[in-house]
């Protein structure tokens, strides 16, 4: 549910999307038909993003937790994250596959809202 009217922000970008595909990328102008075919691309991303959002946030939450980081923002976070495995924090084998887990898992989720295809291919 949403505070906003309808339409919702997903009934928004499936709507020029289909825009830019019915119409736009219709016609026989090529560079045109390019250009409406990335711009659709960038809403169907887009609109993955936000129906993913709360459980992509969740996961995040679960799997920083999971290396301990528990205070600050999450770009706080994956800085301190950052800054731990140049410091060599996680060369020991546990906390090896902690933070090959979040990478993996973090990754992963990326590749699922980015290239869905590419996604299912790979998991």
């Amino acid at each position: 549910m949403s505070f906003h009217d309808r339409p919702t922000a997903e009934e928004l970008l499936a709507a020029v999307r289909a825009y830019l595909m019915e119409e736009v990328a219709a016609t026989d102008d090529r560079r045109a038909r390019f250009r409406a075919l990335i711009a659709a691309n960038v809403l169907a991303i887009a609109s993955r993003e936000i129906a993913a959002r709360a459980d992509d946030e969740a996961l995040e939450e679960r799997l920083l937790a999971a290396l301990d980081l528990r205070s600050g923002t999450a770009d706080e976070r994956r800085a301190s994250f950052a800054r731990a495995i140049r410091e060599g924090h996680y060369d020991d084998p546990e906390s090896f596959e902690r933070a090959t887990a979040y990478a993996r898992e973090t990754v992963l989720r990326k590749l699922a809202i980015a290239n869905p295809k590419f996604y299912e291919a790979v998991s």
